[in-house]
């Protein structure tokens, strides 16, 4: 019989110590000591590795831009969390580019490098923005303070015409009709103007008034040709319609007198009233002025309050959206502008997605010695892994099976002991059951009195105690009838049998 052939592990062969330990070799992501076989790839992976400590670098730039911008950050704070930052986007940037391993088709290639590619650029918009913000930052500040006092013109116009600013122009009128009140002494109120009776009558004068003038200019277009005030002009002389236009001359006439003498007697009424009543008034006025006032002072504070705040906090809004904002119009507005900031945050943006970009290219291309390289040593460590693997579940197997064998020598033994252990208790069993019956059979014989039908029927019917042996171990014979009267208290016991004996013995055990 032919024995199997003997598989040997496969020992990947140790490479040449790696005695230059390149920092950017392990941002890279490569194997140092492959690279060693290799020192035509070195450069590449050198390359790479600069790229990434690049894109942490301007990471952290970025984010101590951003923390002073934004936060008013002091110099240290953000100097620490910038080097935090710094050191998160290296540890990314390197996790990038490590796992982007080369497949035998590039359909698989692409599938694993656009989600990295994805997060690679959102990653490189974020932190571009504020660099692009620094660079451009007297254009930003130019057109930050125009945004600042378009903002607070639109807040004065606001509260110009808000509730606020209504109350107060109410309360100014009627602070200067109450001084005017009290420097006339009561009686310099301007009564017919706030008489509602004299406004109606001095409205429906002015209309009779505009009529009037309007057929007058009609009457002199038709006689003379003057005045025609848009009309075709006339030379008719005093026509029809010249004397329409004086029927309505004089009807206006008319009804301007009729209004005109209510007016001036509603007007002497209202003067009246109001001299009548000069002393009611001037107290009035005296009394209201004083709550006008405050009133008028609480407002314009209030107001003031509000204005001041909004300047002090218009004046302090420095942050990303106030200089997103007028960085876009400050663009919108300059086509140069714009075209630079485009090229700027592409170039920024560019470079920090650099690293991945390079590594997929890297991928694309033709395989180089390094991975020639590299893919023979993970297979070699593979099967090596497979194989240790193997020794050890076949180590497991012959531990689980030694145990088994332990156990089931160890329950055969066990059950020979447990044989002879009951093998014994059962023959000291019969010793002690033979030796109980000869001690009884003993000692009923010697209490075997004369009269056998006596003693049959005294130890048949009534109980009969048991007695401890005296020492030599015979009992003496009991009377049958002292044994009977001194049972009479006991209960009744019969003759003991087989299972008491056995009972009893086990009982003693």
């Amino acid at each position: 019989m032919t024995q199997p052939p003997v598989v040997r592990p496969v020992v990947p062969r140790p490479l040449r110590p790696h005695n230059r330990q390149s920092f950017l070799i392990w941002l890279s992501g490569a194997d140092p000591y492959i690279l060693d076989q290799t020192p035509s790839d070195r450069p590449k992976y050198q390359g790479m590795g600069g790229a990434v400590l690049t894109t942490a670098t301007l990471a952290g730039v970025s984010m101590f831009f951003a923390l002073s911008m934004a936060l008013n950050a002091a110099p240290a704070t953000a100097g620490f969390v910038s080097m935090v930052w710094f050191l998160a986007i290296l540890n990314l940037d390197r996790w990038l580019v490590s796992s982007l391993q080369r497949s035998a088709r590039r359909r698989d290639i692409l599938k694993i490098a656009i989600p990295r590619a994805a997060l690679a650029l959102l990653f490189g918009v974020i932190i571009s923005t504020p660099l692009v913000l620094q660079i451009f930052g007297p254009e930003i500040e130019a057109e930050i303070t125009k945004i600042r006092i378009e903002q607070s013109s639109a807040n004065q116009r606001m509260l110009d015409s808000g509730p606020m600013a209504q109350e107060i122009k109410r309360l100014q009128g009627e602070r200067e009709s109450l001084l005017v009140t009290i420097a006339g002494g009561g009686t310099a109120v301007d009564a017919v103007g706030n008489d509602r009776e004299a406004d109606r009558l001095t409205a429906l004068l002015e209309i009779q008034r505009k009529r009037r003038d309007a057929n007058e200019d009609a009457a002199a277009c038709e006689l003379t040709g003057d005045k025609c005030k848009g009309r075709v002009r006339h030379d008719a002389g005093p026509g029809p319609y010249w004397k329409k236009y004086k029927r309505r001359e004089a009807d206006a006439a008319k009804r301007i007198a009729v209004y005109q003498q209510q007016l001036d007697e509603r007007t002497e009424s209202v003067r009246q009233r109001a001299e009548a009543t000069a002393g009611d008034t001037l107290k009035e006025a005296r009394t209201r002025l004083p709550v006008v006032q405050a009133r008028l002072k609480l407002l314009q504070g209030a107001q003031s309050d509000q204005q001041k705040a909004f300047e002090e906090k218009n004046a302090a809004n420095k942050g990303f959206l106030i200089r997103l904002k007028a960085l876009d119009r400050a663009s919108g507005n300059d086509f140069t502008l714009g075209m630079w900031r485009a090229l700027v945050f592409l170039l920024i943006t560019t470079l920090e997605c650099l690293p991945i970009f390079v590594k997929i290219l890297f991928l694309l291309g033709r395989p180089t010695r390094y991975d020639e390289l590299l893919e023979a040593y993970e297979r070699e460590r593979l099967e090596l892994g497979k194989q240790t693997a193997r020794k050890e579940r076949q180590a497991g197997f012959l531990a689980n099976n030694d145990e088994i064998l332990y156990a089931d020598y160890v329950a055969r033994e066990r059950s020979k002991v447990l044989e002879a252990m009951a093998q014994r208790a059962a023959e000291a069993e019969l010793e002690v059951a033979q030796r109980s019956l000869d001690l009884w059979r003993d000692r009923e014989l010697r209490l075997l009195p004369h009269d056998v039908d006596g003693y049959v029927e005294v130890r048949g019917t009534l109980p009969m105690p048991i007695q401890e042996a005296e020492p030599g171990g015979i009992q003496p014979p009991v009377n049958p009838m002292l044994a009977a009267a001194g049972a009479a208290g006991n209960g009744r016991r019969r003759i003991p049998r087989w299972g008491t004996l056995t009972a009893l013995f086990r009982r003693g055990r």
